[in-house]
């Protein structure tokens, strides 16, 4: 990897971790650490960790950040080798399997308008995206998961991130 990618990574990173601190209303920071086979703080299990004191130790989710040049959702369609959408979304279950937590994954390529990104989480989730389902959302399904892909901008205008939260806590308790 580059420096100029390593840099727009980072940057993207921080982006999200912002735009999670104003949608939760709690601070979320990238996470400095790394990959994740070199954390050890429990709580970090992904690029992006809550680190607000008052909620980092109850946030049940692992966020992945990916910024690529380009993002093909066709590749699922034609079952190309190398699909990146396949081995972003397994990256982040594993990442949030070692922690117990659940996962979401944050996209983004080149040329996507400023500030957005696609938003996918696992379907299992989906009564907290009721009014955001609504909308235009992609839904994948990919071996073992049904995927629910929403621009962020909709996320954060139609949803809350306390109705993510309660699904989320939800969902780990009937595991």
């Amino acid at each position: 990897m580059n420096m100029n990618s390593k840099k727009k990574g980072n940057r993207y990173e921080r982006s999200v971790a912002k735009w999670f601190t104003d949608w939760s209303g709690y601070k979320f920071e990238r996470n400095r650490a790394g990959s994740g086979a070199w954390w050890t703080n429990k709580d970090a299990s992904s690029d992006i960790t809550c680190t607000d004191e008052k909620h980092a130790h109850r946030c049940k989710i692992s966020i992945e950040c990916k910024f690529y040049k380009d993002i093909k959702f066709e590749h699922i369609l034609f079952d190309k080798k190398g699909q990146s959408i396949i081995k972003f979304w397994s990256q982040a279950v594993r990442d949030s399997e070692r922690v117990g937590k659940v996962p979401i994954l944050c996209m983004r390529y080149n040329s996507m308008p400023k500030g957005d990104f696609f938003f996918v989480i696992d379907g299992i989730l989906a009564k907290a995206f009721v009014k955001v389902l609504s909308e235009n959302h992609i839904t994948l399904s990919i071996p073992g998961y049904s995927l629910l892909v929403f621009m962020a901008s909709k996320v954060k205008k139609l949803s809350s991130y306390d109705d993510l939260h309660r699904e989320v806590k939800k969902y780990i308790k009937s595991k």
